[in-house]
């Protein structure tokens, strides 16, 4: 729809309104569901910790990695690549984009962003499928 450039009112309502119209539901269908005294139990919350732990770890380790890939390629990577090598596709290579060009505008690193992102998830879904075979869950 969006390269047709023919619904540009319909692109515009299905990227934003739509969008959060959707979430929205989402969010409320999936909170009906869950128990409050079920969900905030010490193991849940250590459960979101620990995520929110990974995150940053994951985002800190492919900075400092892409800085290593930097000094060891001459200069020739650019250090905001690690931060896109998380999961959380594709938002994490539109952000490095977009802290890329408000240091210089002439920063394109979208496509390589994607590519570090693609591979993240990749390598997201490959350590959950080990770590299921690991715990002997592998034939759920």
């Amino acid at each position: 729809m969006k390269e047709s450039g023919a619904v540009e009112r319909l692109t515009k309502a299905s990227a934003q309104e739509i969008a959060n119209t959707v979430t929205l539901f989402l969010g409320l269908a999936i909170g009906s569901t869950m128990v409050g005294a079920e969900f905030l139990k010490p193991r849940t919350l250590a459960i979101l910790v620990l995520g929110i732990v990974a995150f940053a770890v994951d985002a800190m380790a492919g900075v400092l990695f892409a800085k290593l890939l930097n000094k060891l390629s001459g200069g020739k990577v650019n250090p905001l690549i690690g931060a896109a090598g998380i999961s959380a596709f594709p938002m994490a290579a539109r952000v490095v984009q977009r802290v890329a060009q408000e240091d210089d505008f002439e920063n394109f690193l979208l496509m390589h962003a994607m590519g570090a992102n693609a591979a993240g998830q990749i390598a997201s879904v490959v350590a959950g499928g080990v770590l299921l075979a690991l715990m002997g869950a592998g034939g759920l």
